[in-house]
């Protein structure tokens, strides 16, 4: 065997070697590439400059009343679904949180804009949209809350988007809209997607 041969048979050899390792590698990143999942898009999310680490700040808290009607928490939403029509947002309060048929409800408002993103302190009365009654249902207002039994509350905010605001709401604000009410109109239309903002108000 001479030199030549030798050195020849070397070189097949490595280059076979690389053939290899490089159909190895190509195949796995192509694989690979293959079964990245694609990142998922933003999440709905509803949240509130009154709430820090799920507790609503004491600014927020026992809203005076002015003619008969309080400053609403200022909520903005993000990441909403591309395809919803409207917005719907309730907001209720479980006394006894073992049982949830009874509630107080402090906020209710429908005919909300797909283009809307926010509704800042004390304007939910005040947007082109429509507003139920507050918690004693005797003024179409915000209630805040105001506990005033001594312990932990919890309080639920509720943002849905939706294919339409349903027809059988009424183009107005209303006494007539309680929170029942609107979750019963919200069942004729397709809820699209929903945000919860759950906090807690610590009454010493």
């Amino acid at each position: 065997m001479n030199f030549f041969h030798v050195v020849n048979r070397k070189s097949l050899m490595k280059i076979s070697f690389l053939a290899v390792v490089y159909s190895v590698l190509f195949f796995s990143c192509k694989k690979s590439t293959e079964n990245v999942t694609p990142t998922p898009s933003g999440t709905f999310t509803l949240s509130s400059i009154a709430v820090t680490n799920g507790m609503l700040l004491d600014a927020y808290k026992c809203e005076p009343k002015v003619n008969g009607k309080e400053k609403s928490i200022p909520l903005a939403w993000t990441n909403a679904p591309a395809s919803a029509n409207a917005f719907a947002i309730t907001m209720i309060h479980y006394p006894n949180a073992n049982d949830s048929s009874v509630y107080n409800s402090y906020l209710e408002l429908w005919g909300i804009d797909k283009s809307v993103t926010e509704i800042p302190y004390g304007q939910a009365d005040k947007g082109p949209w429509f507003m139920g009654p507050n918690k004693d249902t005797n003024t179409i207002s915000y209630t805040s809350p105001c506990s005033q039994g001594s312990g932990t509350h919890r309080y639920t905010i509720t943002i849905f988007a939706l294919s339409a605001t349903p027809a059988s709401l009424p183009k107005q604000s209303s006494l007539a809209v309680t929170y029942s009410v609107l979750k019963n109109a919200l069942s004729t239309v397709t809820i699209i997607d929903k945000a919860t903002l759950v906090f807690d108000s610590v009454t010493p």
